[in-house]
């Protein structure tokens, strides 16, 4: 079904095809209209004018289009502080759309979890809806369409902040643009790689787990089991909101203070900046060069 390549725009600048365009320039007009290509894409958070995890953004893109066409992702780096650079932006998200004919880059609306959310937790709903290709980030529009609709539906909690998705066993496997931990005692779980979008925070996450002395396990829960105890806890995680405690999953109410989750977004943020801090380094030598 066809679908833009660029639906919801930040800024006025983009770069196609290698080329610099402001949105409102009449030849940048085919990349906001419907088409059939099949798109590919990746949303990488800028902080401090650094591409947070870059490589890890790129070696998923590169799986995603499965040599499909060819991805020159030197190039892909290249445009994207190129358009860093135009914009003058410190702060922001970068999304790449990449399809068999274009390339596009452009800032992207996003947000940031407020200290409340932080402190109290975010209410999440339930919609039934197995992937086909979970590790595959290609744009579906009925998929948008079905989350779209969930997340206006009120719940206990009002409308949740994330919809969270179940299988057709009923097993609460991802969010629907994040991952989903719950917490046992001191052990973390997880979906199984194979079900889930292996996101990018989730990988950093899983490391501060570890380093934040904490086991961790890979398996599913019902919504069954977690009313009966299975889990005290659970978080999401993501590239703009890092490591977010759930307050409630439609009437199910978990404990948003657990001291794991705490832990687990304490090592995380310094583990983010600690990339922020060598990049930035990095980058600072080369421009010395």
């Amino acid at each position: 079904m066809a679908y833009p390549i660029i639906d919801e725009t930040a800024g006025a600048l983009l770069i196609a095809d290698g080329r610099l365009y402001h949105v409102e320039d009449g030849e940048a007009r085919p990349f906001f209209l419907p088409t059939d290509e099949t798109m590919y894409y990746e949303v990488v958070r800028v902080r401090d004018g650094v591409p947070l995890f870059w490589e890890d953004h790129a070696a998923r893109l590169l799986h995603s289009v499965a040599g499909a066409f060819p991805l020159d992702l030197f190039r892909l780096r290249k445009d994207a502080d190129r358009l860093l650079a135009a914009a003058d932006a410190r702060r922001c998200n970068i999304r790449i759309v990449v399809t068999a004919c274009h390339t596009v880059l452009h800032l992207s609306p996003y947000y940031y979890p407020s200290d409340t959310m932080v402190t109290e937790g975010v209410a999440c709903s339930v919609l039934s809806w197995e992937r086909e290709t979970p590790q595959v980030k290609t744009v579906r529009e009925d998929y948008k369409r079905a989350v779209a609709t969930a997340f206006a539906i009120e719940g206990p909690g009002g409308r949740p902040f994330e919809v969270l998705l179940a299988d057709r066993s009923g097993q609460l496997t991802e969010g629907s643009r994040s991952n989903l931990f719950f917490v046992h005692g001191n052990t973390v779980l997880s979906a199984p790689d194979d079900c889930i979008m292996l996101g990018i925070t989730r990988r950093h996450v899983q490391r501060a787990v570890a380093e934040a002395g904490f086991a961790m396990e890979t398996r599913t829960f019902a919504m069954e089991e977690l009313r009966a105890g299975a889990a005290s806890a659970a978080f999401l995680t993501g590239s703009p909101i890092d490591v977010l405690p759930i307050a409630r999953i439609d009437t199910l109410e978990l404990d948003p203070e657990n001291a794991v989750v705490r832990a687990v977004r304490e090592r995380y943020l310094e583990i983010l900046d600690e990339y922020v801090r060598h990049a930035s380094l990095l980058r600072d030598t080369c421009a010395d060069r």
